[in-house]
């Protein structure tokens, strides 16, 4: 039994269970899961319910396999049955549905956190406050892509709380994935103003190019392509390389939009098996390409020094291949 172990036990038979998982967390900060797992187990065999979510949020966040695609739910609902007004353990059993594909399940337990708010157990205090609960059932919205849901629901809450940095910030992007491009651009500059990130970048760019304002459309992709190393998001990525090869277009440069349709064809080859809308942007960009190349007069430089034989001297060199062979054979080797 390691000294971090010993001394956890010690702290539990002392009833500091604080302390207890305290040491847990240190040895996940440091990739001991067993030592971190066995710690968190002592303190839930004693009914102490921080560690039971601990291990619900370490199934949720961190384990690759998220105990088996259960986002820790089993943790949670252990939780709610020995504390059912738990705001705590509500929301973070909404985020299991939601990684589940269960979105209105997740809407559903938010709306009953928010409810529930001010009767709340008094033995456990939220860790987010209750406008927050609303805010995050906004984030839950806009991660499914329920973005009208979402813009109307933020509305409200503005109405409600105020407004704020983040509303404004949400209002643009929101403004932009409903189609309000024009209103959207003020938030998003706005936003912009106040700290300027490739999400932000990316989304005035596409309200530019939606409002048919190519040129800079382009200037705002090409801030996203500066620092796409930063981003993990797929999805993103893909858009803002892609949608410069159709603003070149559009402004009459084919040989620049070749570049960048190169460019997104040959970064989405390195991921294989591509989502169902990525893989259309691929066959899409492929087939514009392909366009391209055959109705102007392009040179792909990518592959410029790329030589092709032609048939006739294909089959020549085949025939020698094969007299040669003969002939090695022949003379014994």
């Amino acid at each position: 039994m390691s000294d971090a172990i010993l001394k956890a036990k010690q702290y539990i038979e002392e009833e500091n269970y604080q302390e207890a998982l305290r040491i847990a967390r240190k040895r996940h900060a440091k990739d001991d899961i067993d030592e971190y797992l066995a710690i968190l187990d002592m303190l839930i065999e004693k009914d102490y319910l921080l560690a039971l979510e601990e291990k619900g949020l370490y199934y949720q966040y961190y384990d690759e396999s998220h105990d088996g695609g259960d986002y820790g739910e089993k943790y949670f609902n252990q939780y709610l049955e020995k504390q059912p007004k738990s705001i705590n353990a509500m929301c973070d059993k909404a985020m299991s549905r939601f990684n589940k594909g269960k979105l209105n399940e997740a809407l559903e337990l938010m709306d009953l956190a928010y409810d529930k708010y001010n009767s709340y157990s008094k033995t456990e205090e939220p860790r987010i406050k209750k406008n927050e609960v609303k805010m995050a059932k906004i984030e839950l919205l806009v991660q499914a892509k329920e973005y009208d849901d979402a813009l109307s629901l933020l509305k409200h809450y503005e109405n409600e709380n105020g407004t704020s940095e983040k509303v404004q910030t949400y209002k643009g992007l929101l403004l932009q994935k409903t189609g309000a491009n024009e209103e959207a651009l003020e938030f998003l500059d706005n936003a912009l103003k106040n700290e300027e990130t490739i999400l932000l970048n990316n989304s005035k760019a596409d309200a530019l190019y939606d409002l048919g304002r190519y040129k800079e459309a382009l200037k705002y992709y090409n801030r996203c392509i500066k620092y796409e190393k930063e981003v993990d998001d797929l999805e993103i990525i893909t858009n803002f390389n892609y949608k410069p090869a159709y603003c070149e277009i559009k402004l009459g440069n084919n040989e620049e939009a070749i570049k960048y349709l190169n460019k997104t064809i040959n970064m989405l080859n390195e991921h294989g098996r591509l989502p169902k809308d990525i893989e259309t942007i691929y066959q899409k960009c492929s087939f514009k390409k392909d366009e391209l190349m055959r109705h102007g007069d392009l040179e792909d430089k990518e592959f410029k020094q790329t030589k092709f034989l032609s048939g006739k001297t294909t089959i020549y060199i085949l025939i020698i291949i094969i007299i040669l062979y003969i002939l090695l054979k022949m003379i014994g080797y």
